[in-house]
Parts: structure tokens; sequence; C-alpha cells
């Protein structure tokens, strides 16, 4: 854990309130701080896929080369734990304490009360990793994130499946996740039926934490022809399994899926890397590689002491920095004038991509889809950075 230091004497009544909050705080004295608040899931299920290390190492970047506007960034962190109750309470104090921007857990359950509660004065509800449709449906017009909506994500992977021979597929589907592991399947069969493939069958599973599918995958292996593929969006070590019993099965069938496949662990609890080569699809965020932004900045904070979790860290890098060119852009702290810098630019720099823009009238952002495959021993390899040609769900 990094030591704090504070600026002065002053701070210790920060300090205290701080530490009766639950919250870590880092920064100078109040006043010559711009407060983010960080109500994330550094324990729980969403753990594996939050960014708070990424925002860590982003700002203690800015702030060593200055800060912004005069001042340093100053994170308020605590583990929410993956509870949506306790992310809306951790929020609620951090509204009290003067942050312009808030997170809470990467879902919908957590950030739209989050968000209806910070509307009033204007607040930034953000998420580095938040993907569903919802939180653009809902008419927010204080939200933020640098991660492609569902849609888009499904549809990258749907190209490149289809690419790779795939031409049928089995659904997972499920209630666990709201539209994410209900819906971003469906809008991969669309896009998919769109190219010309066909959804062959759908089949429906409880939720996270399964440990064994083979009433599924024996469906699977009974059906004729075995499909080409199977799609489910959930969370490791879940999909890890089902691919590692597919291939028990005999079954070589393609495994595609979303961004909750980007786990380090994944190939490891699938059985290797023979049971992911050239088999195994998901839309990522972004693709470390070759010296790119990404790449670099996974190794500076690698170097600085933080650990790396795929490209959910590079969000976390992404989102202090775009929040910081809004600051920059407006030469203002008010948050709102802050979202109308982001919004109106044509694009913002990012880690994750060569750059992001928010012109559209939903405020999503647009980037390429880093749709990343594995090959021999199970190394990652980026199968294509996807614009994805059909869009499901957002039609102007």
């Amino acid at each position: 854990m990094k030591t704090v230091r504070y600026a002065n004497g002053a701070c210790v009544a920060m300090v205290a309130a701080a530490v009766a909050l639950g919250l870590a705080s880092s920064g100078a004295a109040a006043g010559d701080t711009i407060k983010i608040g960080v109500a994330e899931s550094i324990t729980g299920d969403w753990a594996p896929y939050v960014g708070v290390g990424g925002m860590r190492c982003m700002a203690e970047k800015i702030n060593e080369n200055g800060g912004v506007l005069g001042k340093q960034i100053e994170l308020l962190v605590s583990d929410s734990k993956s509870d949506p109750q306790l992310a809306l309470a951790l929020a609620e104090q951090m509204l009290d304490n003067g942050a312009i921007a808030i997170t809470g857990t990467p879902a919908s359950d957590s950030l739209i009360p989050i968000a209806q509660m910070t509307a009033e004065s204007g607040v930034i509800t953000f998420s580095p990793n938040n993907t569903q449709v919802e939180m653009f449906d809902v008419g927010l017009d204080n939200f933020l994130t640098t991660a492609v909506p569902d849609p888009f994500n499904a549809s990258g992977v749907a190209e490149v499946a289809y690419a790779n021979g795939a031409r049928t597929v089995v659904l997972f589907l499920s209630d666990v996740a709201g539209t994410w592991t209900r819906n971003l399947p469906e809008w991969f069969g669309e896009t998919f039926e769109n190219m010309g493939g066909k959804v062959v069958g759908r089949i429906e599973y409880p939720g996270f934490g399964v440990t064994d599918w083979s009433p599924y995958v024996s469906q699977i292996k009974a059906m004729d022809p075995v499909p080409d593929a199977v799609h489910i969006s959930s969370i490791v070590p879940d999909v890890g399994v089902l691919i590692r019993q597919l291939r028990g099965a005999g079954l070589n069938t393609m495994v595609l899926g979303s961004d909750g496949f980007d786990d380090p662990t994944l190939q490891d609890v699938a059985g290797g890397g023979a049971n992911v080569d050239g088999t195994v699809f998901f839309g990522a965020h972004g693709f470390a590689g070759g010296g790119n932004a990404l790449d670099m900045f996974a190794e500076e904070c690698t170097a600085k002491g933080h650990q790396i979790n795929g490209a959910f860290f590079g969000l976390g890098g992404d989102i202090i920095t775009i929040l910081v060119q809004g600051i920059e852009r407006s030469g203002s702290e008010d948050p709102r004038d802050v979202l109308e810098a982001i919004w109106s630019a044509e694009s913002v720099e990012a880690i994750t991509a060569p750059s992001i823009s928010y012109q559209n009238k939903w405020h999503y952002p647009i980037k390429a889809v880093a749709v990343t495959g594995f090959g021999d021993g199970g190394q990652r390899v980026l199968a294509g950075m996807i614009q994805p040609k059909y869009t499901p769900h957002f039609k102007e």
C-alpha cells in the first residue's frame, strides 16, 4: 500500500473524516485538490474487472507532472465489496466530501441510483468499464464511461467469428447481470444473422457460479449438426469451466464472449492453451502489445508497483485522463463544464484506443473493439480492432 504524505497539520481532520467514512484518500490539503470518488468493487464478484489500479496510476502520473489547473488529483477510494447498496452509501459520503465525479460498482443497479443522486448537483457519475445500454436508455445526462456499449462488443465479436468460419451458434442467456448477460448474446445473434449466420438454439442458465455445465454440454453435443459456436457473456472462472467441459466432451466448438473473458486466468481455468487456441474469441476494451499506448502504460505502472488486470487497468487510466482533459479544455472544475467539454470534443486522447469520441446523441464512447483470441500455448493475440459495420439497439 502506498504511504500518503499530507501537506500540513490541517489535514488531520480531513484524514479522520476519511477514516470515519471508510475512504482512502490521497492528495494535498483540502482546497488544493480536485476530488474523484471511487466506491469500486475492490473485492467481490466484480473485483477482477475494475479499473482502480489504472485510476491510481494515472492520478499519480498527472500529479507528478504538476496536476491540473494547478491542483492535484485526489482519489477518494473505498471498497464497495461489489454491493450496489454499499456503493450508493459510499457515493453519498463522497458527494458530501466534494467529489466532482463518482463511480460505484460497474453495473447499472449501482450506477443508475448514484447518477440519479448526483444529477441535481451536476456531479458526474462515471464508470471505467460499464457497458450496459440502460445507462443511456434511462435519459441520464451526467454519466461518463470509457467502455463501448454491449451492442458494439457483440457486433465486433460476430464479425470475427464469421470471418473465422462460424455459421451456426447457440446463445447462452441469463438474467444475472441484466442486459449484459441477457441482451448482449442476442445482439451478437442479431449481427451474426445479419451477416448470414444462424442462431440455432438458446440455452438458459441460472447465473454466476456454475461449476457443472454438463447438462448444457450434453444438449449441445446432441444437436445435429453440432453448432460451430456458442456465445456467452459471463465471468471467469465460469466460462473457463465451460470451455474445459466442452473440450472434455470432445467438442471443439468456438466459445465466443464479451469483456468478462478478459481475466488473465482464463486459459488456465479452461485447461490450458490447447483448449483455447484458435477457438475462443471475446470483445475486450483494449489490447496491450507492440509498444502501443496500453502496453507502455501497463509497463510504466507495473514499475510503479501496480498490478495489471487486462484492459480494465487501461480503462481506469482512460477515465482519469479524459476527466482531466475535460477540466483542461473547460478551464473549470464545475462538472457540468467538464462534461460539456468532453461531449463537444471531436476526439479525446485515450490509452485503450487511439482516440475516443462522444459525439452522438447518447454520448456513449465511439472507439474500436479489440477482439481478442488465443494463439499457440494460450498466448493472447489481437484478432482485430473492429469498428462494427452493423450495430444493434442504437438507432439514430
